[in-house]
């Protein structure tokens, strides 16, 4: 099977971090490169075969949509994935911009991820429109103190047992704080729970 080369450009290191996770399980994917901003990518990569691109609207310097004619220059071959967190835009928007191939919502999970992924492969357009957090995962807010602390330490890619250290705790309490993380955020892992936490505006992504 032929492993794509993708490159991720979002100025927001976790999720960067958290979506490579997600995207590293794909059979189809192969190399994962990672650039904060479009002109950063284009001065580390720009003699790169691209395969994908999944591009973020909202960043530092040259604004994202400004940006996918620079990168449609520089990555002929690359589809443009554009990954927007704002409400502002819709799939039906971003479908109307010459260049991009297809819209991925940051409340995506990984199931959509894969999915976004898939049609890109075999050459289709993706531009679906985004559902609605469930309940559970617009109660993230609900979360307690303690629970945020231990939130903290997935983002960082902890472990129990070094978060338990850290915090003082046992592992047995802190498997607790994370079942209880998992089920107020609405997701099935702690990777979804780092990307659900970014999207909710949980942690500090900088």
């Amino acid at each position: 099977m032929l492993r794509r080369r993708l490159l991720l450009i979002d100025d927001h290191t976790l999720f960067r971090t958290g979506l490579r996770l997600v995207l590293a399980d794909l059979p189809v994917v192969g190399d994962i490169l990672e650039a904060g901003s479009v002109m950063e990518a284009v001065e580390k990569f720009g003699e790169t075969a691209i395969d994908m691109i999944l591009l973020d609207i909202q960043l530092p310097g040259v604004n994202g949509l400004d940006g996918v004619k620079i990168l449609q220059r520089r990555f002929v071959n690359a589809h443009i994935l554009i990954v927007s967190g704002s409400t502002e835009q819709s799939a039906a928007q971003i479908s109307q911009i010459p260049g991009v191939f297809g819209f991925l919502p940051k409340t995506a999970n990984a199931r959509e991820i894969e999915e976004a992924i898939r049609h890109c492969v075999e050459n289709k357009p993706y531009f679906p429109q985004p559902a609605a957090l469930p309940e559970s995962a617009r109660q993230g807010s609900q979360l307690t103190p303690r629970q945020l602390e231990v939130l903290s330490h997935l983002c960082h890619g902890k472990s129990n047992k070094v978060i338990a250290h850290h915090m003082g705790l046992s592992e047995n309490t802190v498997r607790v704080h994370v079942a209880a993380i998992l089920d107020q955020l609405g997701v099935d892992s702690r990777v979804e729970a780092v990307l659900r936490a970014q999207q909710l505006g949980l942690i500090n992504t900088k």
